[in-house]
């Protein structure tokens, strides 16, 4: 059973609604609401649930997919997968058939996925050997092409599926599901702004509590107390292999240009070697670029943002850089709009680090390089469109990405900014507030 508020609601259960909505803040998702246009749906402990308008039209899409590659269904395993097209995260195997009801078969907690899932068809087996009886009840008796998420799921997993399937062919269908998250609904873009607004308040307040002397890890301790105090849900989840992000990279001085093994351009020493990226022990000091990654994620939708600040003055080599990831991020906005190539928007970025004389320190320096400028976020982080010169696709309505021009300098540092940006049809709005200057601590 659920329950439906209006804007009272968010008044008193959402921390940022009265200060937002009287500053005014253009890109505050509830200012251009009406009292009686609020309404969101929430589950008996009061936990805001996804419209099941939102469920329906991505079943629709993913079934129109599938039918066009003549699949007579799919097996969703992976958790985020799974709560995108059925608004639950509770362990469960989902089975969306070409036609008809998609069936959520729940593992653990049954009642939880009942009381989450705006899916018609929730039902309850003891393991996953029971899919298949009640597959059976609902006529999915034999298949000749099923999809499976290849590029997620274990070997385990699919090898039991080819034992218990031997006629069928599995076919992935990672690829389908991932262009069709590329495109965001309002409701998706909506989460984002929430995430946004929340990274905006990190900014704002943690200018004013860094200190001198205070450690990475304290000032990415600070970043996760505001965070988490206005609604952060508390992980950043990320599909690719091996690949793991905490919620904020707080790097300083020279320790900003370590290099590790994430698919980041600056990634830092982190504090321990089973967790080698992010802040660590070195303490910040005068005069050097205090470079913060930051993100945030609202009901499993992320954003991304980051700035570059500073105790006094930053060396002129690295203010001429920040400049430039300026100067980069002010021609983007002008020129990418709907049909403009993704592969070109690195190369674009690109020509104009070389010629202010940064290219070879532009988006990593050494192996830390990367060839990428940006990436698309949503319910994980590493989600597409990729801004790079291998992603050979247009750009399009509806897609949400970070461009993040940055620049590392051994012995110095890094700075850079990144902002998160929703395509329109007239062009990009960007969803991420904080003005593009480096900011001094106050």
């Amino acid at each position: 059973m659920t329950r439906v508020v209006n804007e009272w609601f968010f008044k008193f259960r959402c921390p940022l609604f009265n200060e937002y909505k009287q500053t005014g803040c253009a890109l505050f998702f509830y200012q251009h609401r009406s009292k009686m246009e609020v309404k969101i749906a929430l589950s008996d402990n009061g936990l805001e649930l996804v419209p099941s308008s939102e469920i329906q039209a991505r079943i629709e899409k993913f079934q129109e997919w599938m039918a066009s590659d003549e699949l007579e269904g799919a097996f969703i395993l992976q958790n985020v997968d799974i709560y995108y097209f059925s608004g639950t995260l509770q362990r469960s195997i989902l089975f969306v058939p070409a036609s008809g009801k998609a069936l959520l078969m729940v593992i653990k907690s049954f009642q939880r996925a009942v009381n989450e899932s705006a899916l018609e068809k929730v039902l309850s087996i003891s393991g996953r050997d029971g899919i298949f009886s009640l597959l059976s009840d609902f006529k999915h008796v034999s298949f000749r092409r099923v999809g499976l998420e290849m590029d997620v799921l274990p070997a385990a997993q699919y090898l039991w599926f080819k034992k218990k399937l031997p006629k069928t062919e599995f076919i992935d269908v990672s690829p389908g599901i991932r262009n069709l998250r590329m495109i965001k609904s309002s409701y998706e873009a909506e989460q984002i702004k929430r995430a946004t607004a929340i990274l905006g308040k990190g900014y704002q307040e943690i200018k004013v509590l860094i200190r001198e002397c205070m450690t990475e890890l304290e000032i990415d301790g600070l970043l996760s107390w505001i965070s988490r105090r206005e609604g952060h849900m508390g992980v950043m989840r990320m599909r690719g292999w091996n690949q793991e992000m905490t919620y904020a990279h707080v790097l300083s001085g020279e320790g900003g240009a370590s290099n590790s093994c994430c698919e980041t351009p600056v990634s830092g020493t982190g504090n321990s070697p089973a967790m080698p990226q992010g802040a660590g022990l070195r303490r910040v000091g005068r005069n050097e670029p205090i470079y913060i990654d930051y993100g945030v994620a609202v009901n499993g939708y992320h954003s991304d943002q980051t700035r570059t600040l500073v105790i006094g003055e930053l060396d002129e080599t690295l203010a001429r850089a920040h400049d430039c990831a300026r100067e980069i991020l002010e021609k983007l906005e002008a020129e990418i709009m709907p049909g403009f190539p993704c592969d070109e928007v690195f190369d674009l970025a690109k020509d104009i680090a070389c010629r202010r004389g940064f290219e070879e320190n532009f988006m990593g320096y050494g192996e830390g390089k990367v060839k990428f400028l940006g990436h698309g976020i949503g319910l994980e982080i590493d989600e597409l469109p990729i801004m790079a010169p291998i992603f050979r696709a247009p750009v399009q309505e509806g897609m949400v990405f970070a461009l993040e021009p940055k620049f590392i300098f051994p012995g110095l540092g890094a700075v850079g900014i990144e902002d998160d940006y929703l395509v329109t049809a007239s062009g990009l709005e960007r969803l991420t507030f904080v003005e593009q200057e480096v900011i001094r601590v106050s």
